[in-house]
């Protein structure tokens, strides 16, 4: 319940609520706790997208298969992301929800937008949160649209979380081993 008041307090900031949320997904508990936000303040409707990297994605894997997925292990650099299964809430509310959009991105596009969202607001966060960016700094939006999974998005709510344990040095090894 406490991610929820994320939520609540967005739709207090915010002139409208938002086309689309963006979150990364690692065991669930983040994910869980912004849906129940978006209910308690009216967001049912608004699509929500959940960002993994491959290797780290036992979200996707349990909405693919329809029940529970344990991976054998997290070989992605979003560690921050590594739950082997997903919390049963998750894949409950992906199966009873049709707004809940998961979306599986590789390491170098979660990199790629920690670097780029360094550039623009001169903070470091970790590939684990450069996955939801990654919606916004690639082309997810765009192909969830050519896939009519989202209408048109003017207002994106994008949770920027987990930057605790990254360093420059370490996104600049990452960025040469991306060749990014």
């Amino acid at each position: 319940e406490g991610h929820s008041t994320l939520i609540e307090e967005a739709a207090k900031q915010l002139p409208c609520k938002p086309d689309v949320v963006i979150v990364s997904v690692g065991g669930g508990g983040l994910l869980n706790g912004l849906f129940m936000g978006m209910q308690k303040v009216g967001w049912g409707s608004v699509p929500c997208v959940a960002m993994e990297t491959r290797g780290a994605d036992s979200f996707n894997a349990a909405v693919k298969n329809g029940k529970l997925v344990t991976l054998p292990d997290i070989t992605s650099v979003a560690k921050c992301l590594g739950a082997l299964t997903v919390s049963a809430k998750s894949l409950e509310l992906a199966q009873q929800y049709q707004n809940i959009h998961s979306v599986v991105i590789n390491d170098a596009k979660a990199v790629d937008a920690c670097l780029k969202f360094a550039d623009d607001h001169r903070y470091l966060v970790e590939p684990a949160c450069g996955a939801s960016l990654a919606a916004v700094y690639g082309d997810v939006i765009k192909g969830l649209q050519k896939e009519g999974k989202l209408g048109e998005v003017k207002t994106a709510l994008v949770v920027v979380c987990g930057g605790s344990s990254v360093t420059l040095k370490q996104l600049e090894t990452w960025r040469d081993m991306f060749h990014l």
